[in-house]
């Protein structure tokens, strides 16, 4: 009886948590960081002021936790999508990118906040956001090496070629979710993903790497 009353109370504890990292997202992403106060995020959350504190000592704290949020999002999905068993490298390659540019749109709060919203702020948290995208360049540069060694694809340089996929995912996603190209998603997806299969010289089927973008987009997008 009282472990079940203490997991109760924790997952009360998680759900409010969450409220407010997803509070946040949506102020942050509209107002900006600086406009937003903690008044705005507890409104939002429709929790007391004191609440928040209870979680987050401070703006700056809710902040780097909804960097880690959608990071934490994206590599995780990237990572089951490509550990798929019994397919192509192509298709492997497709399933890593798709399914991460997927997470970042899917919770284009999260990333407006990550990407666009909280760019520059001082010097402390612009560390901190250019880390935490360090992280998904490392996870590029963990498929690069795989890629090179398992497969015996022709790589000169892993370093920049992770950084080039890297910086080609996250611009797509910024100019996705701000509206900035008019084109399915689907499709845009596959455009990014056959010009770095062209580029890394690994063959592929047409149909099989469409057919790939579309189920990762039923799977990991709900518009």
């Amino acid at each position: 009886m009282k472990q079940e009353i203490h997991s109760k109370i924790q997952n009360k504890k998680i759900l409010k948590r969450k409220a407010l990292i997803n509070a946040g997202a949506k102020m942050f992403s509209e107002k900006g960081f600086t406009e937003t106060s903690i008044k705005n995020i507890t409104d939002e959350a429709a929790v007391a002021v004191g609440t928040f504190y209870t979680y987050f000592e401070t703006k700056e704290e809710l902040l780097i936790q909804i960097y880690e949020e959608i990071l934490n999002i994206s590599l995780d999905i990237a990572d089951k999508s490509s550990k798929n068993e019994g397919v192509s490298v192509a298709k492997k390659f497709t399933a890593a990118l798709s399914s991460t540019i997927c997470a970042y749109i899917q919770n284009s709060e999260l990333s407006k906040v990550l990407l666009i919203k909280s760019v520059g702020i001082n010097v402390e948290l612009e560390e901190k956001r250019c880390k935490v995208l360090e992280r998904t360049n490392d996870y590029i540069k963990y498929v690069i090496n795989h890629l090179k060694k398992e497969h015996k694809i022709e790589i000169k340089d892993v370093n920049i070629t992770s950084i080039i996929i890297t910086q080609s995912i996250l611009g797509t996603v910024i100019s996705f979710i701000e509206n900035k190209v008019k084109i399915n998603l689907n499709d845009m997806i596959y455009s990014i993903c056959a010009y770095h299969l062209n580029a890394l010289k690994i063959e592929y089927d047409q149909a099989d790497i469409g057919n790939c973008i579309n189920d990762t987009v039923k799977l990991y997008y709900k518009n």
